[in-house]
């Protein structure tokens, strides 16, 4: 799967929150296949069993849970039962995220805290509840996802705004993470994805075509005005490649690190 690497996750305990499509539903299967028990979290639960259901089919081990993740304690809930059920807690991924592009000036304080609630909120509950839980084991892995969002803004009405700025503080939290748990010898990291067509792209392109715009010309345009390697966009089987190998023996000396996955996009 990982080509000259041997990423072998055989028996740990992984808890994926957001794992009910996108990025999360293929980090996931990604570390069912590298051995890990994945336990599936989302605030739509029948993603989840959409996703536990084709693991187990593969043959691998997976379990399904709702989770808000803006509320802590049902973050706290979830790592809770993958902890008692198998008897310790490896892996978590800070997946949940939730799309904002409405225009910078018009975007209401209501759509706002909508966005800060999951995207840092919930990146930070999930972060300080692993971590609490972590520490007892002297080990762990963390991965959050953040976004090229998060360190740059695009002209021309493409504007993350919002969206953006709750990435920027992902990564400022991650980072403070990544000092709280290294004294436990626990590595926190975050992957930041560049153009993938996840729902916040698919509802530019709506946009996009509601103006008139031919949907694949818009798309096109996107990949080679802002991405430099001339490769197109990233797939979710990109994003998730890197956070399986940051939760892996071969990332043990790597930690507080915001790795971008972008083709180049933040530094364009």
């Amino acid at each position: 799967m990982m080509g000259i690497m041997d990423i072998d996750l055989t028996g740990q305990t992984a808890v994926v929150f957001g794992a009910g499509k996108g990025i999360g539903e293929t980090v996931s299967k990604q570390l069912a296949q590298a051995g890990a028990i994945v336990y599936l979290a989302s605030r739509t639960e029948a993603n989840c069993v959409r996703v536990m259901t084709e693991i187990v089919d593969a043959g691998n081990k997976a379990v399904a849970i709702s989770c808000d993740v803006s509320d802590i304690n049902q973050v706290d809930a979830v790592l809770a039962q993958a902890e008692k059920e198998t008897g310790k807690l490896d892996i978590v991924i800070n997946n949940a995220g939730i799309d904002c592009v409405t225009p910078f000036v018009d975007c209401s304080q209501e759509e706002m805290m909508r966005v800060i609630m999951t995207n840092q909120v919930g990146v930070n509950n999930g972060l300080q509840c692993a971590l609490r839980r972590m520490k007892k084991y002297n080990h762990g892995k963390i991965v959050t996802t953040t976004s090229f969002a998060g360190r740059r803004d695009l002209p021309h009405g493409l504007g993350f705004g919002h969206y953006g700025m709750t990435k920027a503080a992902v990564n400022y939290i991650t980072q403070s993470a990544a000092f709280a748990g290294a004294d436990y010898n626990i590595n926190v990291n975050a992957v930041g994805p560049g153009i993938v067509l996840t729902k916040m792209w698919e509802d530019i392109l709506d946009t996009a075509e509601k103006e008139g715009k031919n949907r694949k010309e818009v798309w096109n345009e996107y990949i080679k005005t802002y991405i430099p390697l001339a490769r197109g966009a990233q797939t979710h089987e990109d994003i998730g490649y890197m956070m399986v190998f940051l939760c892996s023996k071969y990332a043990d000396h790597i930690t507080g690190q915001i790795i971008y996955v972008d083709g180049g996009a933040t530094t364009a």
